[in-house]
């Protein structure tokens, strides 16, 4: 069975952002990388020089980075001083997402990092979760952009 396609009303524009709330009408025929993660997890602050390098790199070109800051703490959730800290000690210029988990859910997200990519039209193509996951990740992703956004247009099996 397919993953449905990115649910965007998730990404509550009126919810916890840190760098600037993303609109579902920015989205539109963008490829997206959805990297999950939370300030507490060591293997994904080790990874964020590599996640800046991305931004910057496949920003311009039309990859959609959006940072997702799992978190269990409601003053994580209700105010946002912490992840804007954290966000800019580790240089992370993306939208950032703070989830209270239900984002995480609807993805099966159980390890921190995980990375989620979806092509142009909306479909999630690929799940990766954990330290290891970073060689895979910068092997799609430079596969995605080298051979345009919009390619593997269909969902995932």
């Amino acid at each position: 069975m397919s993953m449905p396609k990115i649910p965007l009303k998730l990404l509550d524009p009126e919810g916890g952002w840190v760098n600037a709330p993303v609109h579902v009408s920015e989205l539109d025929g963008q490829p997206i990388l959805l990297h999950f993660w939370s300030m507490n997890c060591r293997d994904c602050a080790a990874q964020f020089a590599e996640v800046k390098h991305w931004i910057d790199e496949y920003g311009p070109r039309g990859l959609r980075i959006i940072g997702v800051d799992v978190t269990n703490s409601d003053e994580e959730l209700s105010n946002t001083n912490a992840v804007e800290a954290f966000a800019r000690q580790h240089e992370l210029s993306c939208p950032i997402a703070v989830d209270d988990g239900s984002m995480a859910k609807v993805y099966r997200v159980t390890k921190h990092p995980s990375f989620l990519l979806f092509n142009a039209d909306g479909w999630l193509r690929h799940h990766l979760s954990g330290p290891d996951a970073m060689p895979k990740v910068r092997s799609l992703l430079a596969g995605l952009m080298q051979t345009g956004a919009s390619a593997e247009a269909s969902p995932a099996p």
